[in-house]
């Protein structure tokens, strides 16, 4: 009886902790997933435009997606340029060059709005390189981004 009452226990503690967890809102952190080509996320609402190079979007988010690639012929530098401000959860842009490696471009949480464009230096590899949005808690996002060479994409499925 007493073995019957804890694995009722465990059964019911591990029910409670899988519906806690939200597993959009887990990839935030978890640097093996962000690298990964796979993108996963909840949009809930969406204003986005994509002019030539430049990226302006409204976004209710959670997750991670793919916004920017660009295949380099070989080593080299750009700046691009961004914007990220949000007003409820947490965001931020993640660069990965080809090796696989992560760098946090921009971030930002509950209410920080930022309204300056910060110029940034990127170190791209020879090889297929992209910028990741990745977000959590239905974060509420405005996102302008500008790089000169590339290709910048809409978040979601319309790609």
């Amino acid at each position: 009886m007493k073995k019957l009452i804890i694995v009722y226990g465990i059964i019911i503690t591990l029910l409670f902790a899988g519906c806690g967890m939200n597993y959009m809102s887990s990839q935030y952190s978890n640097d093996s997933k962000i690298s990964s080509d796979a993108n996963s996320f909840n949009l809930n609402s969406e204003e986005q435009l994509i002019d030539g190079q430049e990226y302006i979007g409204k976004l209710e988010f959670e997750g991670m997606d793919t916004i920017w690639r660009y295949n380099a012929e070989s080593d080299m530098d750009i700046k691009l340029s961004c914007l990220l401000s949000v007003n409820k959860g947490k965001a931020k842009l993640v660069f990965i060059n080809s090796a696989g490696e992560l760098e946090t471009l921009a971030e930002s949480k509950d209410n920080i709005v930022q309204n300056d464009m910060e110029t940034i230096t990127v170190s791209l590899k020879k090889g297929e390189n992209r910028i990741k949005i990745v977000a959590s808690n239905k974060a509420q996002i405005e996102l302008k981004l500008n790089v000169d060479v590339g290709e910048l994409n809409k978040i979601g499925f319309d790609k």
